[in-house]
């Protein structure tokens, strides 16, 4: 995990733990335990992109030991909130935790973060908290994930095919909104070997559907499913873009039925589904 710590000046009067449990209160936010309780673990996730992070408010259980030292820096408080950010996955899922720790920060302006692995923001001053810059923070969380994934191969996706598929999570929304009648499948990881690609599924030629930004297409026909590539589907239908996920309107037409149905298709078993913890890129 990337873990930023928080703290306030000595001198500013110390927040509140109802504010900080306010402050909180925000989409996507769940905190287990009762209101006003000591230690409260939650977690925030984000319902379009699949991105999280984990929460700590209040004094944690553990003890202060050799494992778990408690952090002091001259002048500053620290505020009893944690919040810690997976190393697995794509890297737009720290983009999306980094985004809601800055939204958060907008609700406590004495508030500063320190991320736990990068504590000097000049080499030449002493340690200690300063103000968020995200693009130093992602650096810092790339170092770590690549430590993490060092020791442990995961499937790895082209840089580009995520920065899709995370386009298509957040627009998809709104696409449904503005085009009800089209189908917006999920935009799926599979595994190829030591490759993660990106995929969706479709189960319906005569249904018009949005197409995402993927590499793969896993086509549920009555005689099994199977697996095609992307663009030979978007090449025998008739495609039109769209402005939402970087998707394309996929209308049914007699070409696109016949590859449904007709089509040689990749064994399934070749691939294998992954969650977003299971791959990288």
């Amino acid at each position: 995990m990337q873990t930023l710590l928080f703290f306030e000046r000595d001198d500013a009067p110390p927040t509140a733990r109802d504010e900080l449990e306010q402050a909180l209160a925000m989409p996507g936010v769940e905190l287990g335990g009762e209101p006003g309780a000591a230690y409260r673990a939650g977690v925030w996730r984000d319902p379009d992109t699949g991105a999280w992070c984990h929460l700590d408010v209040g004094e944690s259980p553990l003890e202060a030991d050799e494992m778990h030292p408690a952090t002091r820096y001259p002048g500053w408080r620290e505020v009893p909130l944690t919040v810690q950010i997976p190393l697995s996955g794509a890297h737009w899922r720290c983009v999306e935790a980094l985004t809601f720790v800055d939204r958060l920060l907008a609700r406590l302006p004495e508030v500063m973060p320190l991320d736990t692995e990068d504590t000097r923001a000049d080499p030449d001053r002493d340690a200690g908290p300063f103000a968020l810059a995200r693009p130093r923070a992602l650096a810092s969380w790339e170092r770590l994930h690549a430590a993490h994934h060092a020791t442990r191969p995961t499937p790895r996706m082209d840089r580009t095919a995520s920065l899709a598929l995370w386009r298509y999570r957040r627009e998809r929304g709104a696409g449904r909104a503005a085009h009800p009648r089209l189908i917006w499948p999920d935009a799926l990881v599979l595994a190829d070997g030591d490759a993660a690609r990106s995929a969706c599924l479709w189960a319906d030629p005569a249904l018009p559907m949005a197409l995402p930004p993927v590499e793969l297409v896993v086509v549920q026909r009555g005689d099994g499913p199977g697996v095609l590539p992307a663009d030979e589907v978007a090449t025998a239908g008739s495609v039109q873009p769209l402005q939402h996920g970087l998707a394309a309107v996929l209308s049914a037409d007699a070409r696109l039925d016949d590859l449904f149905r007709r089509a040689r298709l990749m064994p399934t078993t070749r691939f294998r589904a992954l969650d977003d913890d299971d791959w990288s890129d």
